[in-house]
């Protein structure tokens, strides 16, 4: 019997008529979206990680790892406004795939990105707890620990219900209505970007020059914010000194760790069913809150690395503490509020997508049905809420999630590098197709034409001497493969750069032979026609700019540890078994009904073609 995989590059329909209608309440204009944008990316970001990245890899050249990270990520950002733009549906990253490449692959990324958003609120509570400990001088976590000790591996010392509880509380918030949530959300995010101009305004009246120009030898001794006597040798802390005091390679791994604090603007593709206009207003929120975090995050590094040496920061609680340092001590309160505040907007900007992507993906099909429920009078998922919710707050209950950070990173990275691709696609998809032409002839026609589409030209003059000015089924095809090779030379590359050493000559040979390949491909889809039809938002100096977001996204996917990857497969099963027992059959795109449980026994099968028309959208943006 013929096997046949078709259904695992169905496609999800929608018509111009379909694409904007839906049973969530549009209530979200652009303040409100550039609200939950801001929230859900400042939290952590300028409370922890800031310090940790100065003192470890950047010290005050954290100012350049800031600006490399923001290009990156506006890169990756413009990409998620053209289709957040041209498909505003809720899902995000995962309607954006399983419009242009398939369903299976978007069951896939549909499944990560929900691990992504369970393990960010689990860390953001987490984060939150600690620093409400704080002002109690820790007594919260003392009595936790007296009376509920937990000596097992993996799991936290001691169940945090302060973590626990917080979830609960935002998730009943998100459960009354997004409207009414969204008006807490914008106080606390007005709150929070305050307490950053006082950061600003303050630490810059104890900024002093010397400190980025500060001379360090090993045995020199200093005390870190924390009340720790040191030295130089002792803390592995001091560098060479100077502006760049881990030069070069120390400000790119601080541009790697600066990348991560930029994660969280994607949230605001996931309210496209919740958003007034949202062809105008996605596009336009994104760069916004691109823009605000940017210079928010420059400006704290500036102002912070002024203010005390780069070397003696405490990684807990890097804002505060230097305030005490530098003998602001009623500063210090102001901080440290103004941080729990902004960590629950960040805990309630993390959980704001996470059942509008569940929601999504069980209204089509995917996951189970009760999941789609919708409160009747508030027009918000119930059921996904409540499941992600608990889900989110058991993990930071029981677990110790130091373990589990880095998935949410892979988890964010995948989705990045795949909506670049499909920024590719949809760009070089025809707005009318041709009729179908004539089937080749002979084993060699019939094999370019399955990996670079049919055509009577040759192959060479479709690669570099196309001559045609508007996209077909051809050409459509063709750019299909180029973009899935050079995905593949991407990922090469970013292996031999994390895993190679570039002054060994095989390695530096490797490197440049990838890269020469990466170019060349680049180039073609640049021959290539576009979709010129297009009147709302698009990703300028295409395929540049996709490519690029692409292999930053690789570079630092291929980063990370082992230990991180295995964990990431292991939810990766669980969500295989799910697609292949569940989703397969119930998926609204499943032709042949739920009784066919094994679709690749059928011989015949109609999906979605690959050149089936894409939405469309002819208004002015």
């Amino acid at each position: 019997m013929k096997l046949n995989f078709h259904f695992f590059y169905r496609k999800k329909k929608f018509d111009q008529n379909s694409v904007e209608t839906t049973n969530l309440s549009r209530v979200l204009n652009l303040f409100d979206l550039t609200a939950l944008g801001v929230s859900s990316t400042i939290g952590s970001g300028v409370y922890v990680l800031i310090g940790n990245t100065i003192s470890n890899y950047a010290g005050p050249s954290i100012i350049i790892s800031f600006i490399i990270a923001g290009i990156c990520s506006f890169l990756a950002g413009l990409c998620y406004a053209e289709l957040g733009s041209r498909v505003p549906r809720s899902g995000s990253a995962y309607v954006y795939i399983y419009v242009t490449i398939g369903e299976f692959l978007a069951f896939i990324i549909g499944w990560d990105v929900v691990l992504e958003y369970i393990i960010g609120t689990s860390t953001s509570a987490s984060a939150l707890s600690k620093y409400i400990d704080s002002l109690t001088d820790y007594k919260i976590s003392a009595a936790f620990n007296s009376s509920m000790h937990m000596n097992v591996p993996f799991f936290a010392p001691y169940p945090d219900f302060l973590a626990f509880g917080m979830s609960l509380i935002i998730i009943g918030f998100l459960m009354i209505g997004v409207k009414d949530s969204s008006l807490v959300n914008k106080i606390f995010t007005a709150v929070n970007l305050a307490c950053i101009l006082f950061v600003i305004i303050t630490g810059a009246v104890k900024a002093d020059g010397k400190n980025w120009n500060l001379e360090v030898y090993p045995s020199m001794n200093y005390t870190d914010i924390g009340g720790r006597n040191l030295t130089c040798k002792d803390s592995n802390l001091c560098g060479e000194g100077g502006f760049a005091p881990f030069g070069f390679n120390g400000i790119i791994k601080g541009a790697a760790k600066c990348f991560y604090a930029f994660i969280g603007f994607d949230v605001i593709a996931t309210t496209g069913e919740e958003v007034i206009e949202p062809k105008r207003t996605i596009p336009i929120s994104i760069v916004i809150t691109l823009l605000i975090v940017s210079f928010a995050y420059m400006a704290v590094s500036t102002v912070v690395t002024l203010m005390v040496p780069y070397y003696v920061f405490d990684l807990s609680a890097p804002l505060s503490e230097a305030f005490n340092y530098v003998g602001l001590n009623w500063a210090y309160y102001i901080v440290t509020i103004g941080a729990i505040i902004s960590l629950i907007t960040s805990l309630y900007a993390s959980m704001f997508p996470m059942p509008r992507v569940v929601y999504s993906m069980a209204s089509d099909g995917l996951l189970f049905e009760f999941l789609s429920y919708l409160i009747p009078k508030l027009k918000t998922p119930f059921w996904a809420s409540l499941l992600t919710g608990l889900l989110s707050g058991i993990l930071v209950l029981l677990f110790d999630l130091n373990q589990l950070i880095d998935m949410m990173s892979i988890g964010t990275l995948l989705a990045y590098s795949l909506v670049s691709a499909c920024t590719l696609s949809l760009r070089y998809k025809p707005n009318v197709y041709d009729h179908p032409i004539s089937q080749p002839h002979g084993l060699k026609n019939k094999i370019v034409s399955f990996i670079f589409g049919y055509s009577t030209e040759p192959l060479y003059k479709r690669l570099f001497l196309p001559s045609a000015d508007k996209p077909s089924r051809a050409t459509s095809h063709l750019v299909n493969t180029i973009t899935f090779l050079a995905m593949i030379v991407i990922v090469v590359l970013g292996i031999i750069l994390n895993h190679g050493d570039l002054r060994y000559a095989v390695s530096f040979i490797f490197f440049m032979i990838f890269l020469i390949i990466l170019i060349i491909l680049a180039f073609i889809l640049w021959l290539q026609p576009q979709d010129d039809t297009i009147t709302t938002f698009k990703v300028p100096m295409v395929p540049f700019f996709p490519l690029l977001s692409a292999f930053v996204n690789v570079y630092l996917m291929t980063s990370l540890s082992t230990a991180t990857w295995i964990r990431f497969i292991i939810w990766f099963v669980f969500g295989i078994i799910i697609y292949f027992t569940y989703s397969i059959r119930n998926s609204k795109e499943n032709t042949l009904g739920k009784h066919v449980w094994f679709p690749c026994l059928r011989e015949h099968y109609t999906v979605m073609d690959d050149t089936d028309a894409i939405v469309r959208d002819e208004s002015t943006f």
